[in-house]
């Protein structure tokens, strides 16, 4: 069985910080949208909000943009 989190989490350690840059902006625009909507997928786009922002940071990328 697969964890989606773990996944997520290993996959992003492999995406360059552009990537992570952009993955962290739009989930953090879907997730503030989809709040607006009652979304069922707004907690996926907060997770992938802070699983971005979390490898960023074990990076030391400090480029702030939402």
């Amino acid at each position: 069985m697969t964890n989606w989190h773990s996944e997520t989490i290993e996959r992003f350690k492999t995406l360059g910080s552009d990537a992570l840059l952009y993955i962290r902006q739009d989930a953090y625009h879907a997730a503030q949208a989809g709040e607006t909507i009652d979304n069922p997928k707004v907690g996926q786009y907060w997770d992938e909000f802070h699983y971005a922002a979390q490898e960023l940071r074990r990076r030391k990328v400090t480029a702030v943009s939402f």
